[in-house]
């Protein structure tokens, strides 16, 4: 009678019992969903920091209007916690796009090692740069259907300008954990795939104090509202 070779029954073996802990998991598998309450924080109009300086020199460019984007309207929210699973990378590519003089989402939440792609849709130059300290770069100045891509390397947030329309801004949030999600502009917001049990919620909102708060996540939906 032929015999598995000893490695290769060990593996099979091995990825049977990784096929039952992921259906488990799936099937007990928990949703997070509910909506941020808080207003935007009010932003006080500020001078071109020194990055925009010669700016008189990129009219061809850009007529000067501010844009509307305001990313005080979205939130990050997210769960901390011990023993979280393995971030994964997703398959599917981030993007923040250039369009209408805004970046496009304003706020983006993606898990550490992502690549984030930057396309220009609109029919002008744009630049994407950033001076944080989680990532440092400058894409430099590119026309409209062209792309450029960053990596994220390092969890923190970034914050994202650009050089030509300096009313443009935009954040990147780069987290270790598996479980978050972006909300809407009306706050609203779904986190899938959530393992019960109690973790430590984390919503960020721009220049607004950050909500750290215990959660019991169950065997079912979870309907949170925040900052009542």
């Amino acid at each position: 009678m032929w015999k598995w070779p000893k490695a290769q029954l060990l593996a099979a073996l091995l990825a049977a019992v990784l096929s039952i802990i992921a259906i488990n998991s799936s099937s007990h598998a928990a949703e997070l969903y509910g909506q941020v309450l808080r207003k935007p924080a009010k932003i006080s109009p500020e001078r071109a920091i020194s990055r925009y300086r010669g700016r008189e020199n990129l009219v061809q460019f850009d007529a000067g209007e501010d844009c509307v984007c305001n990313p005080g309207l979205f939130s990050v929210i997210y769960l901390t916690g011990q023993n979280l699973p393995q971030v994964n990378i997703p398959d599917s590519v981030p993007v923040m796009a250039q369009k209408d003089k805004m970046f496009v989402p304003s706020v983006l939440s993606v898990s550490v090692g992502s690549t984030v792609e930057f396309p220009n849709l609109d029919q002008f130059f744009h630049n994407v740069f950033s001076y944080s300290a989680v990532k440092q770069f400058d894409l430099g100045r590119y026309p409209q259907g062209k792309s450029e891509s960053v990596t994220f390397d390092k969890p923190g947030i970034v914050k994202i300008f650009c050089e030509i329309h300096y009313s443009m801004r935009a954040y990147v949030h780069i987290l270790e954990s598996p479980y978050f999600a972006t909300s809407d502009e009306r706050g609203n917001f779904v986190i899938k795939n959530v393992i019960p049990g109690t973790y430590t919620l984390n919503v960020w909102q721009e220049n607004l104090p950050e909500i750290r708060q215990s959660i019991t996540i169950k065997n079912d939906s979870t309907y949170l509202k925040i900052g009542q």
